[in-house]
């Protein structure tokens, strides 16, 4: 009788998990807006929007509000749009996910910059290449001027591959700077710096950077009213607006999953991003 009632208790524990999962799973994708202010914006950028996706992992996401990604960006009239690594990984087969998406934004202008499955997947190669049909440029590891009138905004990319190259426990904190310092100048007016992994922001502020957009943990997939197992690390990888040294710093949650094909309390995500400028 007592292994029976152990039997019956193990399996409604497997049934209440299995059911967490197919239930509370989020796979949808919400938009998450940030309004970033400071003195440092120029002025011609005042209200320039940017929306950041991260993390795609090659996932076909289900529609939200009956509207296609494509749609919902567009919903946001963005200025540019930047991707901020692992649009493919290692298990992609083909782009057909990828284009679907990307060929409906062509009227904005497009920046991606690597991450780290992206650079491992088998498939890079032709995505650089349909990165070139699409119109996106790839900023990894280079710099392009954004301008308005007179003012100016550096959007920096950190290509992956150089990260990959020098980043270990002897030396993270100099992951980096050999990398992006060659990259900025003084005439620099707004650094606007992509890199895929958010661990790098006490080293991005000391470089000047001034906003940082990062991705890569997914919100730790799981969130409890606010609790993540990546709290465990560092609370600032579970997503979100924070500054750091006068640095903005924002990790999306990102689109995707990757390897781990679960979402609860943690809603798949594009950003939205205004930036103001306060005198």
């Amino acid at each position: 009788m007592m292994l029976i009632k152990r039997l019956a208790t193990g399996v409604l524990v497997l049934a209440l998990i299995v059911f967490s999962l197919l239930v509370l799973d989020s796979s949808i994708v919400v938009i998450t807006e940030y309004i970033i202010e400071s003195a440092k914006i120029p002025l011609a950028f005042d209200g320039f929007k940017i929306v950041q996706i991260s993390d795609f992992h090659d996932r076909k996401i289900s529609e939200y509000d009956d509207m296609s990604i494509a749609e919902q960006i567009a919903n946001v009239e963005p200025d540019i749009i930047v991707i901020t690594g692992d649009l493919i990984d290692e298990r992609t087969k083909n782009l057909d996910n990828i284009y679907a998406v990307f060929s409906e934004l062509d009227a904005y202008p497009i920046y991606y910059e690597n991450g780290n499955h992206d650079i491992r997947s088998p498939m890079y190669l032709d995505w650089l290449t349909m990165m070139d049909e699409l119109g996106i440029v790839d900023v990894s590891g280079s710099k392009v001027t954004l301008t308005r009138g007179d003012d100016t905004i550096s959007l920096i990319g950190i290509e992956q591959t150089y990260v990959d190259d020098v980043w270990g426990l002897d030396n993270e904190e100099n992951a980096i700077s050999g990398h992006i310092e060659p990259l900025l100048s003084e005439s620099d007016q707004f650094r606007l710096l992509l890199s895929h992994h958010p661990n790098f922001y006490h080293e991005a502020s000391e470089l000047g950077i001034d906003m940082m957009l990062s991705g890569h943990f997914h919100g730790g997939h799981i969130q409890i009213f606010g609790w993540t197992p990546l709290n465990w690390f560092d609370p600032y990888y579970k997503g979100g607006s924070f500054d750091i040294e006068g640095m903005s710093l924002i990790v999306s949650k990102g689109v995707g999953d990757g390897f781990i094909p679960i979402r609860i309390g943690c809603d798949a995500e594009i950003v939205a991003i205004t930036l103001n400028h306060s005198s």
